[in-house]
């Protein structure tokens, strides 16, 4: 099961394990262990943070450990570096700039190619506000 304490590295298992989850538990998690980890990850390719398009959609990957960000990564052959961004910072100078872009964010994604779920910025600040 994913740590409900701070971990700086998640063993095999439970990479697999978080990997394994549906979209809405992946969602829950990034929505309970953010807060406690004052920060969220972000992956940076060579010009600028990696979005995901799709159907005249731009969308934001946000992953809650860089563990997972880093394997998400590696699964989808990408070259890029995972970032990680404080929560203080995410919250009050990213979402409102993605809010103001239409930028979504898709919570802890996957395989490209699988249901992952989406939210909107004012959405996640609502949820990590209360």
């Amino acid at each position: 099961m994913f740590p409900d304490t701070l971990t700086k590295t998640l063993n095999d298992a439970t990479l697999a394990q978080a990997k394994s989850l549906s979209a809405e538990d992946r969602q829950m998690l990034v929505v309970t262990y953010v807060p406690k980890a004052k920060e969220v990850w972000l992956v940076k390719g060579q010009d600028g943070f990696v979005m995901l398009e799709d159907d005249n959609e731009v969308r934001l990957p946000l992953f809650p450990h860089v563990d997972l960000a880093q394997d998400w990564v590696n699964e989808n052959g990408l070259d890029s570096e995972c970032v990680a961004v404080a929560l203080d910072e995410f919250t009050q100078t990213w979402l409102p700039g993605l809010a103001k872009n239409g930028v979504e964010l898709v919570m802890f994604p996957t395989k490209s190619d699988e249901q992952n779920l989406v939210m909107s910025a004012d959405d996640l600040a609502a949820e990590l506000a209360s």
